[in-house]
């Protein structure tokens, strides 16, 4: 693998495009294009959107890490920091 292509792939793996702090109910959508990772900061429900299906009024728990490439972010309650990445 070139060292372009591991270099793209650890910028999509590590968000680093930056986070995106939300704590309101209004639907997000990352300016990026991806949330590459949602990162509860405490008990949360939320619904995602992208390419993992079945996340839709999901309760997690504080500490919970999400990986995936989610187009959509909604919660119900909670707080969570969403890290953009790059398609």
């Amino acid at each position: 693998m070139s060292q372009a292509r591991t270099t793209q792939i650890l910028e999509k793996m590590t968000a680093i495009d930056g986070g995106v702090y939300i704590a309101d109910t209004d639907e997000h959508t990352p300016s990026t294009g991806v949330f590459t990772q949602i990162y509860t900061l405490e008990a949360t429900t939320l619904t995602l959107v992208g390419n993992v299906t079945g996340l839709t009024s999901v309760a997690l728990p504080a500490g919970t890490p999400v990986l995936g490439a989610f187009t959509s972010l909604t919660l119900a309650s909670g707080r969570v920091i969403a890290y953009e990445g790059v398609r």
